[in-house]
């Protein structure tokens, strides 16, 4: 997928009134995602909603649910220690964060999908997957992460088709 080639001042406009969902409870730390026309998908931070979404296929975002409800998508549990938290994730160095992500080693759980990495301080990255790895990421906390996954489970992150009513068929009568 190469976004680079997108309409984007339609791409704004959809952006601008996309219906995003998440999969947190009420609270508002979390990966939100909207499902935009012409089968693509966007990813935002819910605490930095300003930034740049990234971009899937529908095609991506199935092999990103597949390889979350199948297992594939563990953090290892040395990269674990010193959690950062949803507040203050938008605190960290960044500089330490740059080492970290020359250093990350990427999943791509499918050729249009979004990018995983893992990192220290049990925090994980999304990059498009059309960005040079590390580019431009969104960086989220243990939590945010555990409520994505339990809403990817719960089926929470569904396209919304808009749906035709069709009338109903005749009664056939039974003897």
């Amino acid at each position: 997928m190469n976004t680079t080639d997108l309409d984007a001042a339609r791409l704004a406009d959809q952006l601008a009134g996309a219906e995003w969902q998440t999969a947190s409870s009420g609270g508002t730390n979390c990966v939100e995602v909207t499902f935009l026309d012409s089968g693509l998908v966007a990813f935002r931070d819910s605490l930095n909603p300003e930034q740049q979404p990234l971009l899937s296929t529908d095609e991506g975002f199935q092999s990103l649910t597949a390889s979350v409800l199948g297992g594939l998508l563990q953090r290892p549990k040395q990269l674990g220690a010193d959690p950062i938290t949803a507040t203050t994730k938008n605190e960290l160095a960044p500089d330490w964060l740059a080492v970290q992500l020359a250093k990350a080693v990427w999943q791509y759980p499918g050729p249009e999908s979004i990018g995983v990495a893992f990192l220290p301080r049990a925090i994980t990255v999304f990059c498009g997957p059309d960005n040079a790895r590390g580019q431009h990421v969104l960086v989220f906390a243990d939590s945010e992460i555990n409520d994505f996954s339990e809403g990817i489970r719960v089926g929470k992150f569904r396209r919304r088709e808009a749906v035709t009513p069709t009338p109903p068929a005749p009664l056939a009568l039974v003897h």
